[in-house]
């Protein structure tokens, strides 16, 4: 009896480390919106690739719409300041519906206007981060705020496992390309489900209004460290950016069908699961650098695989690898940057330009990815794309030694800057 009642004591979850309602709804809706991309993003990249069989378009499209991306993101950042991010955040599920509402209108046609999907693409992503990204730090804590991450990241790969598989099915049994329009209908209604479910949150406690992001150039002089966090989003969205699209279409071009394709991703979301489940379980603020360093070798072994031979087997090797070290590295990172938020001057105040800068840097790593592979889709080949996978996810070791700590040079009183600048 006193075992049993011990072993739970062990596996209950401390009151400091406990969400608050506010936290259970943001994870709610946004696991909603996820289910609804889920359906859809594996199956664009195809779709236009059953439409042009053309690497270079397919490059072009996700090179644009990284590009609006940030583009987005600093036009808005002062407007989610201003108003409140939680109208962002909306704007973004919202334009996201109308995306794909578009698709059903022009469907095949989708090809001659597809730079015009890429930026409204780029755009509603961009919103729906910008608002989403400011709602996890106001929700969380740092007690809490890895329990937090890890499970955010398990609803969504649960919502990512279920959706390509359903996805996948439905295409897979329909003639030609009809089953992509239906599932592009279901993730329309989704997205308007999540839009309504956004007006159930709460809008902002904090009253400052007033966009610092002019402040930016004078706290990268004052904390040096700061620097290195932000090149750190730039080397882990440069292989994202390849990581899009690839993998997906080298399956596809093995294996031409949909279904499987998705019933693998299912695979490799279910590893990410349970990687995502131990974070939340056992994951410390203070060993960031530490899992940033275990999560570059587990990249880097997992790249081994596909230099060595690519096929479906080594394929397959390699994203199971990536899935279980991917939730690793994200979430440490990010805790890692929401800390730092807090040991601005500003603090809190200046969580919207925080977010507007790391979405801007890690986007522009994803486009220089995919602009790589898009010059180089000429050449590229079963032996020089596993090399290109290989250098970019080795990069990832460089990380851990970017992560000094949010410690600041002794005897600097930065008190009246803070009040100067609005911090509390």
């Amino acid at each position: 009896m006193k075992k049993g009642v011990q072993l739970l004591k062990k596996f209950s979850i401390p009151h400091e480390k406990k969400f608050s309602k506010e936290a259970v709804w943001t994870l709610t809706n946004h696991t909603v919106y996820q289910f609804a991309n889920s359906l859809s993003i594996i199956f664009i990249n195809l779709y236009l690739w059953r439409l042009t069989n053309s690497l270079f378009i397919n490059g072009l499209f996700n090179l644009i719409t990284l590009i609006s991306a940030p583009i987005g993101t600093m036009i808005m950042g002062r407007f989610a300041k201003q108003k409140d991010r939680l109208v962002v955040y909306r704007y973004g599920i919202l334009l996201t519906a109308i995306f794909y509402l578009c698709i059903l209108f022009t469907q095949e046609k989708m090809v001659d206007y597809f730079y015009i999907f890429a930026i409204l693409k780029g755009i509603s992503t961009a919103f729906y981060w910008l608002g989403y990204f400011t709602l996890m730090f106001d929700v969380s804590n740092n007690q809490n705020r890895h329990r937090y991450l890890g499970w955010n990241l398990i609803l969504t790969h649960i919502a990512t496992l279920v959706g390509p598989v359903a996805a996948g099915t439905i295409i897979s049994q329909s003639d030609a390309l009809s089953g992509y329009p239906i599932v592009f209908m279901i993730a329309f209604s989704l997205f308007l489900i999540a839009a309504i479910g956004s007006f159930k949150m709460e809008k902002s406690e904090f009253h400052h209004k007033k966009y610092y992001m002019k402040y930016l150039p004078m706290m990268l002089r004052k904390r040096p460290s700061l620097i290195k966090t932000l090149l750190g989003w730039f080397i882990i969205g440069f292989p994202q950016g390849i990581l899009i699209y690839i993998p997906s279409i080298l399956l596809f071009d093995v294996i031409q069908d949909e279904g499987i394709i998705g019933s693998l991703n299912a695979i490799f979301l279910a590893l990410s699961i349970l990687s995502s489940y131990m974070i939340t379980r056992f994951a410390k603020l203070e060993f960031t650098k530490m899992y940033l360093l275990i999560a570059g070798f587990g990249f880097t072994f997992a790249s081994m695989f596909v230099v060595w031979e690519l096929s479906i087997y080594t394929l397959i090797l390699f994203m199971s690898i990536h899935a279980v070290f991917k939730p690793l590295q994200a979430n440490s990172y990010a805790a890692h940057y929401y800390q730092w938020i807090e040991k601005l001057p500003l603090k809190q105040h200046f969580r919207v330009e925080s977010i507007v800068i790391r979405e801007t840097i890690i986007n522009t790593g994803r486009a220089l990815g995919v602009f790589i592979i898009m010059m180089l889709s000429q050449e590229l080949n079963s032996v020089s794309l596993p090399w290109i996978l290989c250098f970019v996810l080795m990069f990832q070791l460089i990380i851990p030694s970017l992560v000094d700590g949010p410690y600041f040079k002794k005897g600097v009183d930065f008190h009246a800057k803070d009040r100067r600048l609005g911090g509390s």
